[in-house]
C-alpha cells in the first residue's frame, strides 16, 4: 500500500482515536486570526479540522498528489476559499506567509524509524512564528523488556522447523535481525520490567535525528525474555497520545525488538537495554543479563552480496552501469530542453539492452521528470 494512493491515505484519514485527539487540540489552538500549516498532510484530515474551527487561512502540504484530494475534499465541505495545496517537500515550498501553528504527523511509527523528524524542523524553523504552536509539540520513545514466545514461536523460531522435508534453519538469522511492527490487538507481551522513557523531545527546540540510548531496569518476574518493545508518546495540546500496548490502537504500531535465543531472567536481575536509531541508518538493539547478552542489527536482517557491502563504503569510487548512464542522458536532455518524447527516442537508440521498446523508454523519462523536474 503506498501514502500516494487515496486508499493508502484511509488508516491516517479515518484514525478516529487519533483524530480526536489532534481535533481537541487544534481547536484549542485555533482563532480566527490563525494561520495553520498542516505539513505531511496527506488528506488533509488535520489541516481542514482546523480549517472548521475558524482559521484564517491553511496550508496544506504533502510530496505525493494526495494533496489535491485534500484541496477537493476542502471545497466540497465549502472550506476551500481558506485552504490552499501545495505538492513537494516542504523544504522547497514557498509559502506566502509564516503561520502560528504547524501541525504534523512526523513522529512516525517511532520518532526516529522514518526519518521524519528533520522535516518538521525544517518547516518550524522556516516558517512558524515567533511564539507559534507546534502540535504535537513533545514526544517520548519508550522502550520495555518483554516475553512475547508465540510471537517469538511464530516470527523467528518456526525458521528451524523443517518444512516439507526441507530445512529452513539458516534463514532464522534474518528473521532475528528484523524489526517488526505488530498491532496491539495482535501482540499481547508481558512486560518483564516498567516501561521506560529512554528519549524525551522538546519538539519546539530539538534537531535531534536520531537516538543512542541506553538504560538498566530490574526485572519484576521469572521469565524468557524474547526482545524489546519500543513505541512512543506525543503530546498534543494538553493530551498525551500513545502508541503502546496498554494504549488504545492507532495506525501507527508500536515496534518489538527480537533476541535469539531468547534469555532467561530471573526477578531481581539487572537487564542493560540499549537502542541504536541513526539517521538514515540501520537500527542497532541490545540486551545483556546476567544469563547472557544479545545484539542484533537490521543491517544483518537483509540480503546483500559482498558487491552490495563494498558500494556502501566511503571510500568507493562509483561509475555509471548502462542504467546510470542513461538516466544521466535523461538529465542532460532535459537541461538542454528537448521533450520527454524525444528523449525517449534517443535513450531507444542508444540503449537496445535496456529498453525493450520506445514505451519503456519512455516510461523511464516520465519516471525521471516526475520527481526531479519542475
Amino acid at each position: 500500500m503506498s501514502y500516494a494512493d487515496v486508499i493508502g491515505q484511509r488508516s491516517m484519514a479515518f484514525d478516529l482515536t487519533r483524530n480526536r485527539a489532534y481535533a481537541a487540540a487544534i481547536e484549542r489552538a485555533v482563532t480566527p486570526d490563525s494561520v495553520v500549516l498542516d505539513v505531511g498532510c496527506g488528506l488533509g484530515i488535520h489541516g481542514l479540522v482546523a480549517a472548521k474551527a475558524g482559521a484564517r487561512k491553511v496550508y496544506l502540504v504533502d510530496t505525493e498528489a494526495v494533496v489535491h484530494c485534500a484541496l477537493e475534499v476542502a471545497q466540497r465541505n465549502g472550506l476551500g476559499d481558506r485552504v490552499q495545496a501545495f505538492q513537494g517537500r516542504i523544504e522547497d515550498i514557498e509559502l506566502p506567509e509564516k503561520v502560528d501553528v504547524i501541525i504534523s504527523v512526523f513522529t512516525g511509527n517511532l520518532l526516529f524509524s522514518e526519518n521524519l523528524l528533520p522535516a518538521l524542523y525544517a518547516a518550524r524553523d522556516r516558517w512558524l512564528k515567533p511564539g507559534g504552536v507546534l502540535i504535537p509539540d513533545a514526544a517520548q520513545l519508550m522502550l520495555a523488556p518483554v516475553s512475547a514466545p508465540r510471537a517469538h514461536e511464530e516470527s523467528i523460531a518456526s525458521w528451524a522447523e523443517p518444512h516439507l522435508g526441507i530445512d529452513f534453519s539458516s534463514l532464522r538469522r534474518f528473521a532475528a535481525n528484523t524489526m517488526q511492527f505488530r498491532r496491539q490487538s495482535d501482540f499481547h507481551p508481558q512486560f518483564i520490567a516498567a516501561p521506560e522513557a529512554v528519549v524525551d523531545l522538546d519538539l519546539m527546540t530539538t534537531n535531534a535525528a536520531d537516538c543512542d540510548v541506553s538504560v538498566q531496569v530490574g526485572a519484576a518476574l521469572d521469565a524468557d525474555c524474547t526482545g524489546m518493545l519500543a513505541w512512543i508518546r506525543m503530546r498534543l495540546g494538553e493530551q498525551w497520545l500513545g502508541t503502546g500496548p496498554l494504549d488504545r490502537e492507532l495506525h501507527w504500531t508500536p515496534g518489538f525488538l527480537p533476541v535469539d535465543p531468547p534469555i532467561p531472567v530471573r526477578r531481581g536481575d539487572a537487564l542493560s537495554l540499549s537502542v541504536k536509531f541513526p539517521a538514515h541508518g540501520e537500527y542497532t538493539w541490545q540486551i545483556a543479563a546476567p544469563a547472557g547478552r544479545r545484539r542484533h542489527s537490521t543491517f544483518l536482517g537483509q540480503i546483500r552480496s559482498l558487491a552490495d557491502l563494498r558500494k556502501l563504503a566511503e571510500t568507493f569510487v562509483p561509475t555509471l552501469n548502462e542504467r546510470g548512464a542513461a538516466a544521466s542522458d535523461v538529465f542532460a536532455a532535459v537541461a538542454g530542453g528537448r521533450n520527454n518524447g524525444e528523449i525517449a527516442d534517443a535513450l531507444f537508440q542508444r540503449y537496445p539492452r535496456q529498453f525493450a521498446n520506445r514505451q519503456a523508454a519512455l516510461e523511464f523519462v516520465r519516471g525521471i521528470v516526475a520527481r526531479y523536474a519542475d
